[in-house]
């Protein structure tokens, strides 16, 4: 949003105009500057060309996510409407992860079912879960696991996710006996290490802090 000439504008679109249209209050969304950050983002990113996942709880709405999906991205989901809206959007299951704690049974039945990209877990419990499930379908299922790096993000202590005292993920011991049970396993492939340190996070230092910590589990 900018002000010029005396209004606020969107996109060369005066708010007067649109609040006279549609009324107040009103959610609007520049697909100019959606488009700009996605294509920044690809092209910084472009020496391996990853698959960006959206988190869709960030923002649901259905008319972002179909032009989400036209630009190629995937979805990061933490629940089962999540799950359902994203796939009825056109995105593809090969580019959806279930990500987030306290999922059903009946939610990772539902995605593996879907065929999804992955399933990130936050327990051996959930593993264990997920692995009953897919035995039962006669699956091999692609999972994450998420891992507490014990790193302080150094923001607000109740959004703050990756200090040994939160209650996400698994420690550093526990990951590492988990890659040996999965290893076994006829049913479960690891395919992602998943970490998150906490949100509005300013400086860049704790994520190379937590870096440094996954190179080091990467390692052994």
């Amino acid at each position: 949003m900018i002000y010029k000439k005396k209004e606020f504008q969107i996109d060369n679109v005066k708010t007067s105009v649109l609040a006279r249209n549609y009324s107040t209050p009103l959610y609007c969304y520049s697909f100019k500057k959606l488009k700009e950050n996605i294509l920044n983002f690809k092209k910084n990113f472009k020496t391996f060309k990853p698959i960006i996942c959206f988190s869709v709880k960030s923002n649901s709405n259905e008319t972002l996510l179909r032009e989400i999906s036209k630009l190629g991205l995937g979805a990061d989901v933490v629940s089962v409407g999540e799950l359902m809206k994203s796939l009825k959007s056109g995105i593809k299951p090969s580019k959806i992860v279930f990500s987030g704690v306290g999922k059903t049974s009946n939610e990772i039945e539902y995605a593996i079912k879907k065929k999804i990209l992955l399933i990130n877990a936050e327990s051996k419990s959930e593993i264990i879960e997920i692995e009953k499930i897919a035995k039962k379908f006669k699956k091999r299922v692609n999972i994450g696991i998420r891992l507490n790096p014990n790193t302080d993000a150094k923001t607000l202590s109740q959004i703050s996710t990756g200090k040994r005292d939160d209650k996400f993920g698994v420690n550093e011991k526990t990951f590492l006996s988990l890659v040996g049970y999965l290893k076994k396993s006829k049913h479960l492939n690891l395919k992602c290490i998943s970490v998150h340190i906490g949100s509005q996070i300013l400086d860049i230092k704790p994520y190379e802090r937590m870096l440094h910590v996954l190179e080091r589990i990467i390692k052994k």
